[in-house]
């Protein structure tokens, strides 16, 4: 049943998408003048010209955007090496030996000794 709905969905989509791909340039099929600060386009179709504007605007958006997630990933990846690097750095730390050096005597040592233990 689910895969019946799917099917359907998916058949009405491109159904749809080919109208509207017929229907949107015979609607606006009007030429106009179009007429930008420093360049003039004259008898662009008013189609030709939403199209193109709506693929500038998602251009500009992605790039936004995808600069965004590139400064991102770049954070996280030298924010994983960073910890990456303080955990080998501790687990190094809880690797050294507890014994002192021949000429050092354990602070225990000195604290018996201080006491008349040792």
């Amino acid at each position: 049943m689910r895969r019946l709905f799917l099917l359907i969905l998916v058949v009405g989509m491109i159904a749809s998408a080919l109208w509207l791909g017929r229907a949107f340039p015979a609607a606006n099929a009007t030429p106009i003048d179009l007429d930008l600060l420093w360049v003039q386009f004259p008898n662009v179709e008013i189609w030709w010209m939403l199209i193109m504007s709506a693929g500038f605007g998602g251009l500009i958006a992605s790039l936004v955007v995808g600069f965004a997630w590139l400064r991102g990933w770049v954070l996280n990846r030298r924010y994983r090496k960073t910890i990456k690097r303080l955990e080998s750095e501790l687990h190094q730390l809880r690797s050294l030996p507890l014994a002192a050096k021949d000429d050092e005597p354990f602070a225990g040592d000195v604290d018996r000794a201080a006491e008349g233990r040792g």
